[in-house]
């Protein structure tokens, strides 16, 4: 009996309460390459963003570049219309040596040569060539009805230099300066500050409102100084300013 009552299992009331360990979750194994790919995309996306800053900062370079050789165009093209007037005038003093007749039919004849070279005009340049002709076509029939009949063959004679060119290869290139000696017409893209100097603390001497015209006159790397409708003459930084040549 004693035996028996050794081997007696314990009242319920009085057994251990037996507590599991917490279980520590498993990592997934793909976070960490995850992490990484986006730490990659993160860097990537600094780059691109300093790529097109650096990309934005060259185009505006390069129009304003673009802006200045056309101002420069439009300089050596004043000057030229200026000695061909005085060549025109001088040549109304001789006496002429050509006929009404003999005129009139060499304009006809520049006519056709200027309609043929339209047909084979293919880019910006041929076309500027070709009305850069017929202003001189212009030029001279206006000197023919002065009876100016070297003056009008003079001009002829100008305008098939100028035709002679639409088929040459382009040559003569300026070189680049800073100023732009004949004003180039420039509209705000945006609300834009014209400063007293061309730096961003300089003091704001007045604002723009978009869409405004004023003529750049000057340019010190991306800053460009303009004149605007009213006289005040000041400086504006190119990422506000469009060309509207």
């Amino acid at each position: 009996m004693l035996g028996l009552a050794g081997c007696a299992s314990p009242p319920e009331d009085t057994a251990a309460t037996v507590e599991c360990p917490p279980q520590i979750p498993q990592q997934d194994p793909r976070l960490p390459i995850a992490e990484k790919e986006i730490t990659d995309l993160r860097a990537q996306v600094s780059q691109l963003k300093k790529q097109a800053a650096a990309q934005t900062k060259q185009s505006q370079e390069l129009q304003l570049q673009l802006a200045e050789q056309h101002s420069r165009i439009l300089q050596l093209q004043l000057a030229l219309d200026q000695a061909v007037q005085e060549v025109v005038r001088a040549k109304a003093r001789l006496r002429s040596r050509n006929s009404k007749a003999e005129t009139v039919a060499n304009l006809a004849e520049l006519k056709l040569e200027l309609e043929n070279a339209e047909n084979k005009t293919t880019d910006s340049r041929q076309q500027a060539l070709l009305q850069r002709a017929r202003q001189y076509l212009h030029m001279s029939e206006a000197a023919l009805e002065e009876n100016n009949y070297e003056g009008s063959s003079y001009l002829m004679t100008q305008a098939r230099h100028t035709l002679a060119k639409v088929e040459s290869p382009k040559s003569d290139k300026l070189d680049p300066e800073s100023a732009f000696p004949v004003p180039v017409t420039m509209k705000t893209r945006k609300l834009c500050n014209i400063r007293e100097e061309p730096s961003l603390k300089s003091k704001v001497l007045l604002q723009l409102s978009p869409g405004a015209e004023v003529s750049a006159i000057d340019r010190k790397g991306l800053w460009v100084k303009v004149r605007t409708a009213g006289g005040k003459i000041g400086w504006a930084h190119f990422s506000l300013l469009k060309t509207s040549y």
